[in-house]
């Protein structure tokens, strides 16, 4: 089973995944500590707030390193490249975020 995972796109899949599920995690953590919903993370954090969006983009990647550990240690070298495709092409992303949250 191990082996039929051990594929680039199967990784770039559970590269997709993660970044959605940090996403959720994140507001779901998010709106525990505030107090709020989480659709109000969704709708004014996420989605109109210039300043965090890079921040909450970050924390979401972060979450694929975990995933990327484990395929490591479990030598799966073409799902592990398929999340390393995800996680570079992510920073510019946040590179443009930054960029984005300085002009108003």
């Amino acid at each position: 089973m191990i082996y039929r995972l051990n594929n680039i796109y199967i990784g770039i899949i559970a590269g997709l995944l993660g970044v959605v599920i940090g996403f959720f995690i994140l507001g779901w953590v998010w709106s525990f500590t505030n107090g709020d919903s989480i659709t109000y993370f969704i709708n004014n954090i996420a989605r109109k707030s210039l300043l965090y969006r890079d921040s909450i983009l970050t924390v979401c990647t972060l979450f694929n390193i975990g995933i990327f550990y484990l395929a490591l240690r479990k030598e799966m070298w073409k799902f592990c490249m398929g999340i390393m495709l995800i996680i570079m092409l992510s920073v510019p992303i946040i590179i443009w975020f930054q960029m984005q949250a300085g002009i108003t």
